[in-house]
């Protein structure tokens, strides 16, 4: 290790508080990887959990490793220094268990960036008989793993709680046995729900390269791998285990309030993937954050539906009555009201996001975002006249069934948004900030959508550009547009099978020139992004056990087709998709 990586590492572990520093001996070392840099890693509350999850456990040190800086990387490259974790700056050869955890698709580069680093080969099968055992989990790999799937040795399938107490246990029953690698992670697999070790199971396509068969060629191994869930929350709430001010939270303390969203937008992962919707009660998250005075003075509310929490104003209430200030990830504008306004505004919130997602009515109700434009206007008013600086809006191009029209109608409706704000500001001055950010649609695994196909990427650009002429006379409005070809990056690696492997290692070999990569592997990217994979029989993904009726996800789509909006779910009461016993 050089005196320059020293340092750095030094400054940033004397930056933080809560860090666990652990001796090693006697205890199972876990390397815990963020496939992206220490500032997006550590920004990240699931990665921030996990590592506390492992540290939990006495007999466990679990350590960070993130993706070097470009400064940092290059004096990794200069002296030919193994990547090294963040607490005692050991090589992850050092570790027996090395565990990704993964948020992003187009993080999965940065895998096999940090496999080299490491020292250690991409391919499982070529990685060496003392190398730890590669692990991956997150939202990302438990939708779909295959494109990953010959780069990492063991999968876990669904929420940490369970699965890293169970992994430790079983882990702990071959550890100190003369095993090989293969039969400690064949054990690994048989005997843990959730777990998916790629490596014993075979897929066969058809001579058009469709999926037609999968299946375990190891005795015992179930057929299907079945999704493991939290059936509610626990306690203590997850909470941000390490403060740094090199994050995008600096120096705020992210509690998670809720999981899953009832919503059910059926483009989106979290209406469906992370269902049941669950959330922790307020004293239960008040709890959890601690008395008064407890550092910092700044809380992050952490949800994919926390505009949804039945006790969201009185949890903001209390923590600003206690003097914190208060941010959001999420609202809904149809679930505002003047008291929650005012206490955000009191919390010290300058700016708030609403994702209409569509223009139209019609296609708000085809993608379930059961959302009219009277409830987009007059939650736009609340905000503005409660104090709200900035406004952030969130569309879509390139949905399903999306017109032209649709693509107009974005315009319009940031047009009337424009009108009420002047109209309500005229005598105040007081006019909010307005960005209109524009992504692309990526239809995903576990969704209503996800055997539809991207929109190309040349339509993607027609489709920005009628947008951005008709707002070209706007004025005081930011407008962005995300790059389409890494939207078709990640439909790729959202819905690729164990081909995309090739792919991803061209791309790291071309230094993310997707084109380049594209033309030098054997198959057509396309078939995976661009192509309708409604008439599939078996999906990539197909082996894993969702919880879900079988035709329940098709199902939805068809009632998208026929105009048909979806209620929101309750667990109690709801048998509609199969996850929820309900109590009827």
């Amino acid at each position: 290790m050089t005196w320059s990586i020293n340092v750095h590492y030094r400054k940033l572990l004397d930056q933080e508080s809560g860090t666990v520093f652990k001796d090693w001996g006697g205890k199972t070392p876990v390397a815990l990887a963020f496939a992206n840099t220490y500032y997006a890693g550590m920004s990240n509350l699931g990665f921030q959990a996990v590592y506390g999850l492992f540290n939990a456990f006495q007999d466990v040190v679990c350590e960070r490793f993130f993706l070097p800086e470009k400064d940092l990387m290059a004096e990794y490259t200069r002296t030919g220094t193994l990547l090294l974790s963040l607490e005692s700056q050991r090589p992850m050869t050092d570790f027996e268990l090395a565990a990704f955890s993964l948020s992003y698709e187009n993080d999965y580069p940065n895998v096999l960036k940090i496999l080299s680093m490491s020292g250690m080969a991409w391919r499982s099968r070529d990685r060496k008989e003392n190398d730890p055992i590669v692990l991956a989990g997150g939202v990302t790999v438990r939708l779909n793993p295959e494109p990953l799937a010959d780069f990492i040795d063991l999968f876990l399938l669904g929420d940490g709680e369970i699965l890293v107490p169970d992994l430790l246990r079983v882990w702990r029953e071959v550890r100190s046995e003369p095993l090989p690698k293969k039969e400690r992670l064949l054990h690994l697999a048989r005997s843990m729900t959730g777990a998916y070790a790629p490596a014993f199971y075979k897929a066969a396509l058809d001579s058009q390269g469709r999926l037609i068969n999968f299946e375990p060629i190891k005795k015992d191994l179930p057929e299907t791998v079945t999704t493991v869930r939290v059936p509610k929350l626990t306690k203590p709430a997850l909470t941000t285990q390490v403060l740094t001010p090199q994050t995008e939270f600096s120096s705020t303390r992210l509690v998670e309030v809720c999981r899953g969203c009832g919503r059910g937008c059926r483009f989106c992962l979290a209406g469906f993937e992370l269902r049941p919707p669950r959330a922790l009660s307020a004293s239960d998250i008040l709890t959890a954050l601690g008395p008064p005075g407890t550092e910092p003075e700044r809380v992050g509310l952490v949800g994919p539906a926390v505009g949804d929490h039945p006790e969201l104003t009185e949890i903001v209430e209390a923590l600003t009555d206690q003097g914190r200030g208060v941010t959001v990830s999420s609202l809904r504008v149809d679930a505002l009201n003047p008291e929650l306004v005012r206490a955000l505004v009191k919390g010290g919130l300058k700016s708030a996001a609403i994702a209409p997602e569509a223009g139209s009515e019609r296609l708000r109700g085809y993608i379930n975002k059961n959302l009219t434009e009277v409830q987009i206007l007059d939650g736009v008013q609340l905000l503005t006249e409660g104090g709200i600086k900035k406004i952030k809006l969130y569309f879509m191009i390139g949905l399903p069934t999306e017109t032209n029209e649709d693509i107009k109608a974005i315009a319009d409706l940031v047009k009337k948004i424009k009108d009420r704000l002047l109209r309500i500001t005229r005598h105040r001055n007081l006019l909010p900030e307005l960005t209109l950010t524009i992504s692309s649609f990526v239809p995903k695994a576990s969704t209503p959508f996800q055997v539809v196909p991207m929109a190309e990427i040349k339509e993607l650009k027609a489709k920005f550009k009628i947008i951005r002429t008709a707002l070209k006379g706007v004025r005081g409005l930011r407008l962005h547009f995300d790059v389409p070809k890494w939207a078709y990056l990640q439909a790729l690696l959202s819905r690729g099978d164990r081909r995309v492997s090739f792919f991803l290692e061209a791309l790291v070999r071309l230094q993310g020139n997707l084109d380049q990569a594209r033309k030098e592997v054997t198959f057509n990217t396309d078939f995976f992004v661009t192509r309708s994979l409604e008439k599939d029989a078996l999906l990539p993904w197909s082996f894993i056990n969702r919880g879900f009726y079988p035709d329940y996800l098709m199902n939805e789509m068809e009632r998208g087709r026929a105009g048909k909006l979806s209620p929101i779910c309750e667990p109690k009461s709801c048998r509609r998709c199969g996850l929820c016993p309900g109590e009827t």
